[in-house]
Parts: C-alpha cells; structure tokens; sequence
C-alpha cells in the first residue's frame, strides 16, 4: 500500500509531463516556457510582455510650484505622487477638459491684463512727458512761507490725471527751496521720476 501511495504522485507528475506538449500543441505556443509570477516580465509563448506597466498623470498646476512648473501649466507626474501629494494640497488639478477650459479661460483673461497694464504706463508715461508741474509758493525776500510735500506733489499729479495717492511720493523731506526738482512717484507699480518747478506766488 505504501508503495502504492509512493507511485502515485510520480504518475500524475508523468501525466503533466506528458500533457505539457499537447497543450501548447494545441494553443499554439510552441514550447512551453517558464512563468515566474515574481518578476516584471512574463513569458507566454517564448514573447516577453511586461506586467501592468505605470503611467504618468496629467495634472494642471493651481500654482508656481519650483521643479514642475507655473500655475496653469500642464504636466505630467507619477500616479501616486499627484493623488497623495499634489491634489491633497491643492498644488494641482487633474487635467480633464472642464479644468482645461478654466486655465484657458484664466490664462486669456491675464494675458489681457498684461496688455491693458502695459497700455496703461505707457499712457502714463506720454502724460508725464508732456506735464509741466509748477507749484507756487509765497516768498518774501529770500523767504518761503510754507513747504512743497508730498500731499501737495500727489494733489497736483492727480489733478493732472496721474493716479497716485501721498504715500505714491517718494520725498524725503519737504521743500523749502525755489526751482527746479525732481521727485521719485510710484506709478503703475514702477518708479518714476517727475520733475517740478517751485515759483514765486
């Protein structure tokens, strides 16, 4: 009996061995290869074909983030790294249509800012070229009664048609002088310097 049960195993060992080069007869894949589970290739046939293979994600940046990109900008990352880190904090979207048309959309509408900005200081520009500015002031002898600050500088630019406001005006100190000057303005985000004559009232 024992030796029996010793038998047993051998012969369906032997029956696999057999039906082996029939099977792959059958299906047509020539001689039977070896399939190993643990590793990245399998081989079917004698053909090596990868396992699942990872892609990269498309992913539209919702800010300036360093290494990647701007915000708006379309790139693509590894799975993992864009739904465990990217999306949670809000650095990126994925790039579907919808979120596509809302950076497009985005994009124009600064790209328009751009160009009215850039029309606007140069207007600005023009207008400064053309401004005489001359405040006046009460003299006697060889005295100034008050000052020229920079309320007064920013007064008589607005009144001009530049838009600035006191804290615009870059001046030190206040004149008390008579003549010609110049005074740094911020104008449209850029400094520029505005000259100005003080005279006698």
């Amino acid at each position: 009996m024992a030796a029996r049960s010793r038998l047993l195993p051998l012969a369906m060992a032997s029956s696999r061995q057999a039906l082996r080069p029939a099977v792959h007869a059958a299906f047509g894949m020539g001689a039977p290869s070896v399939l190993s589970m643990n590793s990245s290739l399998w081989s079917v046939g004698g053909i090596r074909t990868t396992k699942s293979s990872k892609r990269n994600t498309k992913i539209i940046l919702t800010t300036d983030y360093e290494h990647l990109g701007h915000r708006g900008d379309e790139v693509q990352v590894r799975p993992g790294y864009a739904r465990n880190f990217l999306i949670p904090k809000q650095i990126a979207v994925y790039s579907t249509v919808e979120n596509q048309n809302k950076f497009l959309v985005e994009k124009s509408a600064e790209e328009q800012r751009i160009i009215d900005e850039a029309r606007k200081k140069a207007e600005t520009r023009r207008r400064l070229e053309r401004l005489k500015l001359t405040l006046k002031r009460q003299v006697t002898g060889e005295t100034m009664y008050g000052s020229v600050s920079a309320k007064d500088i920013a007064r008589i630019l607005s009144l001009s048609g530049v838009d600035v406001v006191e804290h615009d005006v870059k001046l030190e100190k206040p004149i008390k002088e008579l003549g010609a000057h110049t005074v740094s303005v911020k104008i449209s985000g850029e400094l520029q310097e505005v000259p100005f004559s003080v005279v006698k009232r």
